[in-house]
């Protein structure tokens, strides 16, 4: 979360700077932190979230909590690959020789402050775990009761 709020802070301070120097380098930082930190990151908890549904009780659909942070897990790499990433590349290249803006500076910026946003609300799902079980934890529930009945009743 720290290097998501460097990137918006770097982003919103190369949109908004009238230096030209200024702004090529914000848009090398948010480079290097991303290359550096953000992506590491991402897949390291992208990883550990899959490890950690496989082989503990909360699983990955048993939850609502799970399964929310599961898919924006996926969809904010997506997004700051596809979207941002790309975006940082446009932008060093638009500074790289001359006194101009980057054609993209707003979405960058505002895609960051995305990103924390998304970050947020998982740190916050984290700690609340919401909205109880998915339908297809009382199925696998149901059948699993059921069959220790069975065994039971066999004994």
């Amino acid at each position: 979360m720290g290097a998501g709020a460097a990137n918006v802070v770097l982003a919103m301070t190369a949109g908004y700077t009238a230096s030209a120097d200024v702004r090529r380098v914000c848009y090398q930082m948010i480079e290097q932190i991303d290359a550096v930190l953000v992506i590491p990151g991402a897949v390291g908890a992208l990883v550990s979230g899959l490890v950690l549904s496989a082989v503990t009780p909360w699983g990955f659909t048993r939850y609502w909590w799970v399964l929310l942070k599961l898919v924006l897990t996926v969809a904010v790499i997506v997004y700051s690959t596809l979207g941002v990433g790309v975006w940082v590349e446009e932008s060093i290249q638009a500074t790289a020789g001359a006194d101009v803006e980057s054609p993209v500076a707003g979405p960058l910026a505002y895609g960051a402050l995305l990103n924390i946003v998304a970050f947020l609300l998982m740190t916050w799902v984290s700690v609340a775990k919401p909205w109880g079980t998915t339908p297809w934890a009382a199925d696998r529930g149901r059948a699993g009761r059921r069959g220790a009945r069975v065994a039971t009743a066999n004994a």
